[in-house]
């Protein structure tokens, strides 16, 4: 069981309901992860028999004797590789012990000590503040969310979630939707929920407080063939932002533990608010497609998606993010990309750029064309010395109204190395990142947006 728990945390990738996480990095070593888990197993049975300073000292004491009887072996070993896999392995162990001792329970029951006190203190004067109703206000919301959340009920979310959450929670669930999946949150269990942060305003309109969440549930995504995508049982902590709205407490905010902080990109948020749309740091693999050349070949478990902004024009569901496709190898290709449902299908349609000669064997964001895709050419030279059409039917790709000389000239004019590709009635605009991902900016996403609206008017839509 204490196994269990440590693979949890280790690699958490979830598709939550209010949006998807999933961890971020590569397999790491080996050696280390060996070390992590053997303190982390360790550190959680200690914890579960001692107080709190004894655990402290006898995991230390642990974690000491375990280090140096390792760091000896690789002495012995009398080769340099031998020491340096100790070495690595006691690393493993020292984050192990940290991770177990100094988790994030632990920092969120020292903080809810404090937070009791102040809603004590508050709850004097505003009988609003009273620990216990808030506390079983929050369950009550939680697990009607799953099952609203489970069964696109957004009557009864309306009642309970502030504007901004409602809006974009409804837009996620239609773009579930729209995928032919159920996100089912089943046999749900709260098995800790702590208040650990409180707002007490002189104007109670402005009053707030978070709680956390640690819950478990049968978590399975599904699509229109009833066909089980993925399937996750393990423990999830989520952080969950209430506000007062008058007699009640409406729920702003849900943060998943998993978000990496560093993912978030303030840039990105601005762009969204900006355009009336809402942005996910991480939308883990919840809205990850299964069809298309681009996106088809993205996995359950290994694909991402991130910085994700979602909103609608002219009433079609329109969606930006960056996509990874195999998270953690050496081969991953990360896309940024701007998402179109359109009112029709046009069955298989790719526009990609021409790369150079080396790229059809060795270019990692050359996509592979499948068999049942026949290539086009045009009567425009310019553009097929810029662009490779494929197509799984012809009479199709005549009627798709980007294929002008007018847009693709726009587009090879502003953005060279954008391609696009239609997937029966979602179109997608993608561009391939050969920098840092950590570079991508709100400055990318207007370029999307500007490419995008000028699409729109070659579609008339």
């Amino acid at each position: 069981m204490v196994l269990s728990n440590t693979l949890s945390i280790m690699f958490t990738h979830i598709a939550r309901a209010g949006g998807g996480g999933s961890s971020k990095g590569g397999s790491g070593s080996g050696v280390f992860f060996l070390g992590y888990i053997i303190m982390f197993s360790i550190g959680n049975v200690v914890k579960k028999i001692l107080p709190r300073t004894a655990e402290l000292i006898v995991g230390g004491i642990i974690g000491a004797l375990i280090s140096i009887l390792v760091l000896v072996l690789g002495i012995m070993g009398h080769t340099f590789g031998s020491t340096i896999f100790a070495i690595v392995f006691i690393a493993g162990i020292w984050t192990g012990w940290a991770s177990s001792f100094y988790g994030v329970w632990e920092r969120i029951t020292k903080k809810s000590k404090i937070t009791t006190q102040q809603i004590d203190a508050a709850s004097q004067s505003d009988t609003s503040w009273n620990r216990v109703n808030l506390e079983n206000h929050c369950k009550n919301v939680f697990m009607k969310f799953q099952a609203d959340w489970s069964t696109f009920n957004v009557n009864s979310m309306q009642t309970y979630l502030t504007a901004s959450c409602f809006s974009h929670n409804r837009l996620l669930l239609q773009a579930i939707y729209q995928l032919g999946r159920t996100n089912s949150m089943s046999n749900v269990v709260i098995e800790k929920c702590m208040i650990f942060e409180m707002h007490d305003d002189q104007d109670n309109s402005k009053d707030s407080f978070t709680v956390a969440f640690e819950a478990k549930a049968n978590d399975q995504l599904i699509n229109k063939q009833g066909t089980v995508l993925y399937t996750d049982t393990k423990s999830f902590t989520e952080y969950w932002k209430f506000i007062k709205h008058e007699n009640t407490w409406l729920l702003d905010i849900i943060t998943q533990d998993t978000d990496n902080s560093t993912s978030y990109n303030a840039t990105i948020q601005n762009f969204a608010v900006q355009n009336n749309m809402y942005y996910s740091s991480d939308m883990g693999w919840l809205l990850l497609p299964e069809r298309g050349v681009l996106m088809g070949s993205g996995k359950f478990g290994s694909s991402d998606i991130n910085n994700h902004v979602i909103g609608t024009y002219r009433g079609l569901l329109t969606q930006f993010y960056t996509y990874s496709s195999n998270v953690g190898n050496t081969n991953n290709a990360t896309w940024l990309i701007s998402q179109v449902t359109l009112p029709k299908s046009y069955g298989g349609i790719l526009i990609q750029p021409k790369r150079n000669i080396f790229s059809k064997t060795f270019d990692k964001h050359r996509l592979r064309v499948p068999k049942n895709y026949t290539k086009h050419t045009f009567e425009w030279p310019d553009f097929n010395n810029r662009y490779e059409v494929y197509a799984t039917d012809r009479d199709q790709l005549a009627t798709f109204e980007l294929v002008n000389p007018k847009f693709m000239e726009y587009l090879y004019d502003n953005s060279p190395d954008f391609g696009i590709e239609v997937a029966e009635n979602t179109a997608y605009l993608y561009q391939a990142v050969d920098f840092d991902s950590s570079l991508i900016s709100d400055t990318h996403y207007k370029k999307m947006l500007d490419i995008i609206l000028q699409a729109y008017k070659e579609l008339k839509i």
